[in-house]
């Protein structure tokens, strides 16, 4: 297998570089950068060309395309490549997929395959830090175009216990639930008991306190936190996370709902809403 520049793929491709570039950067197609030259394996052209991946992918009966679009992210986070990452998740958003899809379907599943292989030693420690560094700065950038207008359903408290340092995840959920309407109060992962309590207890038209828990290590933690919001206020407080296996689970921790996944805890806050 041979690396070739991106100019030498546009001459086997009958293309124009920049057209190659753009393949790059939208994860159509793996390259590795080295200095300021990229470079595409020989066998992945042949790939490409026999195979066409999604260049213009096939509409479904959503009328969204489909596409491998949390591997075209994948393989630019594993780069650093935060322009090209930036752009697979616009590229989604143009195929007609909305912010829920580019949060739970793609930047989701594409951190996961990268901790998978870390922990797997594919991947050393700092590709997996700077991808979630990426994935937090482009929240940032795409979440702010979906804020609700309109009137507030009410207020959420959202955070992580002490011991739990993964906040990505409570940023990825607590954008979904402002999308939905809800004001958000993010507080973060590794938050001590009594400050959680205390920002509860402080906060304007609370309707619901959630608490994220991805480690089984933070499990103690999420118990003492619950307590402590249960002294000072009577709102339903929902626990999830990976480290969260189930109902039973979080009614162990002293929690009032278990919620799987993001878009179970949309569904169960927005029933809330109703009720209230």
């Amino acid at each position: 297998m041979v690396d070739i520049s991106l100019h030498d793929v546009a001459d086997e491709l009958g293309v124009h570089y920049m057209t190659v570039y753009r393949y790059v950067r939208q994860g159509l197609l793996p390259a590795t950068k080295r200095g300021r030259t990229w470079y595409v394996a020989s066998d992945d052209v042949e790939t490409f060309r026999s195979s066409r991946v999604a260049i213009a992918a096939e509409p479904n009966p959503t009328g969204r395309r489909s596409a491998p679009w949390a591997q075209r992210l994948e393989s630019r986070l594993v780069e650093g490549d935060e322009r090209g990452a930036l752009e697979v998740l616009e590229s989604a958003l143009r195929a007609g997929n909305d912010v829920s899809f580019v949060y739970l379907d793609v930047m989701a599943p594409a951190l996961a395959s990268i901790g998978e292989r870390w922990a797997a030693g594919e991947l050393g420690i700092h590709v997996e830090h700077r991808a979630s560094g990426i994935v937090l700065r482009l929240i940032g950038l795409i979440g702010s175009r979906f804020k609700h207008r309109g009137v507030s359903k009410g207020a959420v408290v959202m955070g992580a216990p002490a011991g739990e340092e993964h906040a990505l995840v409570i940023s990825m959920v607590a954008d979904l639930v402002r999308h939905e309407g809800w004001e958000v109060h993010d507080l973060g992962a590794n938050m001590p008991a009594d400050a959680f309590a205390h920002a509860v207890e402080v906060s304007n038209d609370v309707v619901a306190v959630c608490v994220g828990v991805t480690v089984p290590q933070a499990l103690s933690a999420a118990r003492s936190t619950i307590a402590a919001i249960k002294r000072v206020s009577s709102v339903p407080v929902y626990a999830g996370g990976a480290a969260v296996g189930g109902d039973e689970a979080a009614r162990k921790l002293g929690a009032d709902h278990w919620t799987g996944d993001a878009r179970q805890l949309v569904g169960s806050l927005n029933q809330l809403a109703r009720r209230n």
